[in-house]
């Protein structure tokens, strides 16, 4: 997929760390932990940390491929849920992953474009500079590369800042709930558990999902 070898090392690690918490998280949920919601939330975030890993390395193809239909459908489908969760339920956690199911979403259908390919590539796509297009999947002959068409830029770069600074934003509301939810001392401070609570582990995974997945948008570029 990318021209470093190291970039999808860096890539498989961040969201192998993502997917085995969502993972963990998943089976607590399902052994009674949380909510359906919870469940599909869950689920969401593990799947999306596995085709974060396939893209690194090139295992799945792009909006031509059934893989890439597949999770343009799962994807898609996410995008309109979290609209009407925000709609109905928490604007600040449903809005948050709203962005993030929409990015992910983009990423798959646009691959060909923000990579640059077309021709006898059936969706895997190839970065420029990147893999020869015989080593790309689903191809069926030689791929001309085009230059990024200007929109899908703007549309990719604007994913990219929208990430960090929506993760950021939710992650500060979410603490500061957290810290103003705790008991306080006698002397009105609020004191702190010596273990680290799980809310914080929650925000850093989506942060660091979210930083991941702007990083490679702009990889893809």
């Amino acid at each position: 997929m990318f021209a470093s070898t190291a970039l999808s090392f860096v890539f498989t690690v961040v969201f192998a760390v993502t997917g085995i918490y969502s993972l963990a998280r998943l089976a607590a949920v399902l052994a009674g932990e949380g909510t359906p919601e919870d469940r599909l939330v869950e689920l969401f975030h593990l799947v999306m940390s596995l085709a974060m890993v396939g893209m690194a390395w090139a295992f799945v193809g792009g909006p031509e491929t059934t893989g890439g239909r597949a999770q343009i459908v799962f994807f898609g489908a996410f995008t309109i849920w979290f609209v009407y969760r925000a709609a109905t339920h928490s604007r600040l956690t449903n809005g948050y992953h709203f962005v993030m199911a929409a990015a992910m979403t983009w990423m798959v259908a646009a691959m060909p474009l923000m990579m640059g390919t077309s021709g006898g590539s059936s969706g895997g796509g190839g970065h420029h500079g990147s893999a020869a297009p015989s080593e790309m999947p689903g191809m069926d002959g030689p791929a001309t590369v085009t230059p990024t068409p200007g929109w899908v830029t703007a549309v990719t770069i604007g994913f990219a800042v929208l990430l960090p600074a929506a993760a950021g934003w939710w992650a500060l509301r979410v603490l500061r709930t957290d810290e103003e939810a705790r008991p306080a001392s006698s002397g009105g401070v609020a004191t702190l558990a010596p273990a680290v609570p799980r809310v914080r582990i929650d925000v850093g995974c989506h942060v660091l999902m979210s930083l991941g997945m702007a990083g490679m948008l702009v990889a893809m570029l």
